[in-house]
């Protein structure tokens, strides 16, 4: 399954996508509200048929309810259900909770309540345009998505084929990842990080004292707010783009890639906003994703492991500290390069461990 985003072209008939993401707000909050309700006095929760019915039941007394596609009321239905079986098998810290409208952005339409044709998409025979940048087929739902400008897009979910691409190297690679520089490569090249963030620092901070001056509840607050969510889509589209060209261009180039498993959550506790802008967790979900499309294998090294304390002859320095970017090994005498020497022993390490699994999983099929 393959998602493709084509942006709505801007038409007043868009206030009825705007309302119908609003109506699909209130069922969800209706839903959670009985499942709460039924928590308080029986400790589960409803079952998502028994909930499904109810709604349904609704559905055919309320108009504006009725506006939204059944589909689409029962995939609301389904997500409160998942999201209440994932807090009582422990996989989440909380239940769901209440959602404003301003802050719900999509709806899902499944099989019915929708016809395409070119670039135009009906639903409930109102027909909207689109931006057709690419061809599409094959497609089994469509979710209506709003972003914090008031825009919207619809997501084309479409059953193709794997799309492979052809490499035109075949080395292997470990990577260090940095705050000073944000990949740091065994064959001793260092990528470093736009830092797409603190780039535009003086322009969001100019932009958040607009608005901070701005009437509550006015026209002026509600543009100046505009402006901010503006920059900050304009920064994420950008390392976003960045992160798939530089995913594309290492797997191209390499079948084996060798990198750290990161504690993203402990590094924001001690770097913050340096590590959520070099964004790394963000950066290893886009390189397995297209390592796959171009049978490159990316295997990750344990996040205690010492890479940067290892020296090429085996003894570890236990005393070595974080602001130390070069050391002599007191063994043999070589001097490393702290980054450098990390990326290279996660190679290593890289290399032995998908060796072991290899062989593992052969001994598994004898």
């Amino acid at each position: 399954m393959y998602n493709i985003s084509f942006k709505a072209y801007k038409t007043k008939k868009l206030k009825h996508l705007h309302r119908s993401i609003s109506t699909s707000a209130w069922i969800w909050n209706y839903c959670i509200s009985l499942q709460k309700r039924y928590y308080s006095l029986y400790g589960g929760y409803i079952n998502v048929n028994r909930l499904q019915k109810h709604i349904a039941k609704l559905r055919n007394k309320n108009p504006k309810w009725k506006e939204l596609n059944s589909q689409s009321v029962q995939e609301i239905c389904q997500r409160v259900d998942e999201s209440y079986k994932r807090f009582f098998k422990g996989l989440a810290k909380r239940p769901p909770k209440f959602k404003k409208a301003k802050h719900f952005n999509s709806f899902v339409l499944k099989q019915s309540g929708w016809k395409i044709e070119d670039n135009i998409l009906t639903i409930n025979k109102r027909k909207y345009k689109f931006s057709k940048s690419r061809e599409y087929e094959n497609i089994k739902r469509i979710v209506v998505k709003r972003n914090k400008l008031g825009e919207i897009f619809f997501v084309f979910c479409c059953d193709l084929k794997p799309i492979k691409y052809e490499r035109v190297g075949d080395a292997t690679i470990g990577i260090d990842f940095g705050l000073k520089t944000y990949l740091t490569l065994s064959n001793g090249q260092e990528i470093k990080s736009p830092e797409f963030f603190k780039s535009n620092l003086k322009a969001i901070k100019s932009l958040n004292r607009q608005l901070s001056k701005k009437k509550k509840g006015s026209k002026n607050r509600r543009k100046a707010l505009k402006n901010l969510q503006r920059a900050y889509i304009d920064i994420s589209n950008k390392r976003n783009d960045f992160e798939w060209k530089l995913a594309h261009e290492l797997c191209k180039r390499h079948s084996f890639i060798a990198l750290e498993d990161l504690n993203i959550e402990a590094m924001k506790r001690l770097w913050g906003r340096k590590v959520s802008d070099l964004s790394f967790s963000s950066f290893v979900l886009k390189l397995e994703h297209i390592a796959n499309k171009y049978n490159t294998v990316v295997q990750k090294v344990d996040r205690w492991f010492a890479s940067s304390k290892t020296c090429t002859c085996g003894v570890v320095n236990k005393e070595l500290k974080l602001s130390d970017r070069e050391w002599v090994c007191s063994s043999c005498g070589e001097i490393h390069s702290r980054d450098l020497l990390a990326s290279n022993n996660i190679l290593s390490e890289g290399i032995r461990l998908y060796r072991t699994k290899c062989e593992t999983s052969i001994l598994e099929a004898i």
